[in-house]
């Protein structure tokens, strides 16, 4: 019997996902398209539909795999997001349920986050938004013509391996590199000319601050009035990581007052963000709508992971990027348990 694989439609490319998995002999049935604002939260009879029987499954962004649709896996082998973000899946729980997550770590997924961040430090510090709106409404001269990148501080809340891209790329610019990571030691991060301080240091001291941290209940909602009112004036805040991270009205507070001098956002509270959001259209701030680090390249492998990530776990092998990776030892013991009950059935 082929294994079924559950796949979320709405996701880019997924055709270079299911396609794969056919070829490989799954089963692949696909989950209706999410709404078009928010989440997409399984009713009961669509979990019995199509995960009672799912040995994987890969989750959209916009699909909610929450403790109960995971326990109503009860044959499930392994779980993917085909995209670094796994927001979308209650890791914990499945940590607790025995199954291994896999998700899209690939080195072009960060690298594209890293070339975005340095792109973005330097249109800012430019000035590029004024400059570019002057010449696209038929003037020409702005008041302000920026700052050089050299010579800045840029400071980073958060140095995994998006962070360490932005350091490699800024070596040779003439940068004050510090960071903020509390999961980390100086040692850490010598190799790269990173300095770790504190978080209210990090927000004081820099002239572009660059939000780079997983969503968590630990980082949602962490930048907020309190920590934009320790940042200067001539300061700049860029988020490619997760939209929740930042409070958005207190964003606009502090961009309308004055309080910093602009953002960089690519990533929004709630996705798509909604047309009359302010920071859309805000003089100030360069809004992308979360592709900043997408590229071709990306997105081929990120659907190579995705199917990769899949295969292993159906052949009980680990995936090839792993979410949860304290999850193993168990995981392997649900592999022997639906192995039992397999035969026991045959």
């Amino acid at each position: 019997m082929s294994p079924k694989v559950v796949v979320s439609s709405g996701m880019a490319r997924t055709d270079e996902i299911v396609q794969p998995l056919k070829d490989a002999g799954c089963t692949v049935v696909q989950t209706p398209p999410p709404p078009p604002v928010g989440m997409q939260v399984f009713t009961e009879q669509q979990k019995d539909e199509f995960f009672s029987d799912a040995d994987a499954f890969v989750a959209g962004l916009r699909d909610q795999y929450s403790r109960d649709v995971l326990e109503a896996c009860s044959r499930l082998k392994v779980g993917s997001s085909p995209v670094i973000g796994t927001e979308q899946i209650d890791v914990e729980a499945a940590t607790e349920l025995g199954i291994v997550i896999g998700y899209g770590a690939v080195p072009e997924n960060f690298e594209g986050v890293a070339e975005a961040i340095v792109m973005l430090s330097a249109a800012l510090l430019k000035q590029l938004p004024s400059k570019w709106e002057a010449v696209k409404q038929g003037g020409w001269m702005v008041p302000d013509v920026g700052r050089m990148v050299a010579k800045r501080t840029i400071g980073m809340i958060g140095v995994g391996n998006i962070g360490r891209g932005v350091a490699r790329r800024l070596v040779g610019w003439e940068t004050h590199l510090i960071a903020y990571d509390p999961y980390l030691k100086q040692s850490d991060v010598d190799e790269l000319g990173i300095t770790l301080v504190d978080l209210e240091t990090l927000l004081h001291e820099s002239d572009v601050v660059s939000v780079q941290v997983t969503l968590t209940n630990e980082t949602r909602g962490m930048i907020s009035d309190r920590e934009l009112g320790l940042m200067r004036p001539t300061s700049y805040i860029i988020n490619t990581a997760r939209g929740p991270v930042i409070d958005e009205a207190a964003l606009i507070r502090a961009l309308d007052t004055g309080a910093i001098a602009g953002a960089g956002i690519d990533v929004w509270e709630i996705e798509p963000t909604r047309a009359e959001n302010p920071l859309r259209q805000h003089p100030r701030v360069i809004a992308t709508g979360h592709k900043i680090g997408h590229s071709v390249e990306c997105y081929e492998a990120l659907s190579v992971a995705a199917v990769e990530n899949t295969l292993r776990g159906l052949r009980g092998e680990e995936p090839l990027y792993v979410r949860n990776p304290k999850v193993l030892p168990a995981w392997q013991e649900r592999l022997a348990r639906l192995t039992a009950v397999g035969a026991a059935t045959s």
